[in-house]
């Protein structure tokens, strides 16, 4: 199942261990964290029966231990990431594969214009090992370097990290990845070109890549442009599979679609099957497409001969576009607008997906500092809003089964120190929507509050948000009031019948002022139903555990 999990909760009480329970959520906390070394960003996960985590206090990062029982700190350190061959680093990410730990650095070589992703052990003491280069990417300049991406493979066994890059003067989108283990040796690696040359009315999104349990390697594309000669417009999805029992040789399959354009597109990998979900809107008549969402699609690829086992287009219902834009412009055949991204797929009995579709949208201001328009180091302000989610099942056919939405709407201001771009990239016609949400250099500052977290458990499916305490009861978007105030959140669990997508909204019976409000984006799931949480208040911050009956 794709590792995608997102969380929040909160909970306080004057005991060392706090508790707190909502429906059939359970949060408990161990001791008091000390702040001097700031809030913690990333949980890498667990090694030696120690959780290793992240944390940030201003422009420092620090690396801490915790024991696994108590949650109490073990140890800390400061994180000194020296010069990578005489030029600055960055952290990008800290993981735990197997029994080993890293921090992941990102530097540009000015000599060589180069773009390079490294891997640094995590050694006893919380030393860091030299660094090993696990991905060099040729690029024109520091101010255009393209952008990594990274994901841990299902079973935290591959790590795979892909460079993409845009050339405008040549039309030509140049992506290139690197496979490796525990060890950071590769397994395989691979770039690959995308021509634009002469292509009318060009949409072009990297959309998605990962790795499931098998070892294989996956990415996918989506391209929409003007066919002169033949007077159409062409829509394409491209899947790109490395097998590794096929010794990962590339296998390309490109699955035309008649008269619709892909607006997001995300992969999940099920038994012998790849199946590729998202939003579509409809071409008209002169084969452009409208700013808007239509529907899901749900399409899925055999694994074991690459045919293509369905490809099933599902328009939202009225009665789901009424919740969202209001019944009378839904009846009128009005449409949403294209701004929700697919935050988690889960693997439904049967052979099923649920997805969930969060209204996203971030405002990158202009930056201020050393460097210009956020090249080198300059303090760049950014909002994030994450609003309602679309929840929508689909059965193991593609057909929707139900659809229903989560009512809310959450904001976060930050400034964040950022060298080039913010997560993510666009650019004209070329958009890359493949990276995380919310980049580590963003994170200790607001955006860890946002979005949700969902647990799929005995066919019942429960999402995690933080809310408003004005919001209590409520489950119509049209009656949903902004938070405010992101520190004085509460939790709130929806929960879904599978049968029939009927919405439940549960909230916590006790909340105190100063409770501890959990972080959704700084998790580590270790179970289906059991994850390790980090949350704060005023004067304190916990690890814990949130466990689902």
């Amino acid at each position: 199942m794709k590792k995608a999990f997102n969380l929040l909760f909160l909970l306080v009480t004057t005991s060392l261990m706090a508790q707190l329970n909502v429906g059939s959520v359970q949060l408990d906390f161990g001791e008091d964290i000390s702040e001097t070394e700031g809030n913690i960003v990333n949980i890498a996960g667990v090694k030696n029966g120690l959780i290793h985590t992240l944390s940030k206090k201003g422009k420092k990062f620090y690396l801490q231990t915790f024991d696994t029982d108590s949650k109490k700190n073990v140890a800390s350190k400061l994180l000194k990431l020296e010069k990578i061959r005489d030029n600055k680093a960055y952290v990008e990410d800290v993981v735990v594969i197997q029994d080993k730990a890293y921090v992941m650095a990102t530097y540009y070589s000015k000599k060589d214009k180069t773009y390079n992703f490294a891997a640094l052990e995590i050694l006893d003491g919380l030393e860091l090992g030299a660094p090993r280069i696990i991905l060099s990417s040729q690029v024109d300049s520091r101010s255009k370097k393209g952008v990594f991406l990274f994901e841990m493979s299902y079973d935290e066994i591959n790590y795979m990290v892909t460079h993409v890059y845009i050339n405008d003067k040549k039309e030509l989108l140049r992506y290139e990845f690197s496979l490796v283990d525990a060890n950071m040796s590769i397994v395989k690696e691979d770039v690959n070109t995308v021509s634009f040359e002469d292509r009318k009315d060009l949409f072009f999104d990297f959309a998605d890549f990962g790795v499931n349990e098998n070892g294989d390697a996956f990415i996918v594309y989506t391209e929409s442009y003007r066919d002169r000669k033949a007077k159409t417009t062409k829509n394409n999805i491209t899947l790109q599979t490395y097998y590794r029992n096929k010794n990962y040789e590339l296998i390309e399959t490109k699955i035309p679609l008649n008269g619709k354009r892909v607006v997001n597109c995300d992969l999940i990998y099920t038994e012998n099957k790849l199946q590729l979900v998202g939003f579509y809107s409809k071409l008209r008549k002169s084969g452009r497409s409208e700013y808007k969402i239509e529907g899901i699609f749900d399409i899925a690829v055999n694994t074991t001969n690459n045919a293509i086992d369905k490809k099933v287009f599902n328009d939202f219902t009225v009665e789901t576009k009424s919740k969202l834009i209001g019944e009378r412009r839904a009846k009128k055949g009005k449409n949403l607008k294209p701004f929700y991204r697919n935050t988690d797929l889960i693997e439904r009995e049967g052979g099923g997906v649920i997805v969930l579709s969060e209204y996203f949208f971030k405002t990158i201001g202009r930056s201020s500092g050393i460097g210009i328009a956020g090249v080198g180091i300059s303090a760049t302000p950014v909002i994030y809003d994450t609003n309602e989610i679309i929840v929508t099942a689909l059965n193991a056919d593609g057909t929707l089964a139900w659809s229903n939405v989560i009512p809310k709407e959450q904001k976060a201001a930050i400034s964040v120190i950022s060298v080039g771009l913010v997560g993510g990239a666009s650019n004209g016609s070329f958009s890359i929507s493949a990276g995380v949400m919310f980049p580590v250099a963003s994170m200790g500052d607001g955006p860890e509050y946002l979005s949700s977290m969902p647990f799929y458990k005995d066919n019942k499916l429960t999402v995690i948000v933080n809310d408003d305490p004005k919001n209590i009861g409520i489950t119509k978007m049209d009656d949903v009031k902004k938070v405010r105030n992101i520190n004085k959140m509460i939790p709130v669990a929806f929960e879904f019948d599978d049968a029939t997508g009927t919405m439940t909204r549960i909230d916590p019976e006790e909340f105190e002022k100063r409770q501890i409000v959990v972080r959704p984006g700084v998790v580590y799931p270790i179970s289906e139903n059991e994850t390790i949480i980090y949350g704060s208040n005023k004067s304190e911050t916990k690890l814990g555990i949130l466990k689902i009956d």
